[in-house]
């Protein structure tokens, strides 16, 4: 029941194209069609989430800091077994 209630959600609403592709946790690829962001958060309520992946292609694209926002460090630990070397924060909000 979640996912059509999220469907009709992500309809009522605009997503702009990013400056930057989205990773999707589905399926650990870079996105920029708005259309089809919205249909991958609406997937990734019931599907896997490809953490390791996601955070591989992230690294092996450039990225240089995550801030993880919210309380606890769950994110940044994973980032850390991914590659010791990664830089993160956390923000708690």
């Amino acid at each position: 029941p979640a996912v059509p209630t999220l469907e009709q959600v992500l309809a009522s609403i605009e997503i702009k194209k990013p400056r930057i592709p989205v990773i999707s946790n589905v399926d650990a690829k870079p996105h920029s069609d708005p259309a089809v962001i919205k249909q991958l958060l609406a997937t990734q309520v019931t599907s896997p989430v490809l953490w390791e992946n996601t955070m591989q292609l992230a690294l092996e694209s450039g990225f240089e800091r995550a801030v993880e926002l919210g309380p606890g460090k769950v994110t940044a630990g994973i980032l850390k077994r991914t590659d010791k070397k990664a830089e993160s924060s956390n923000v708690e909000v």
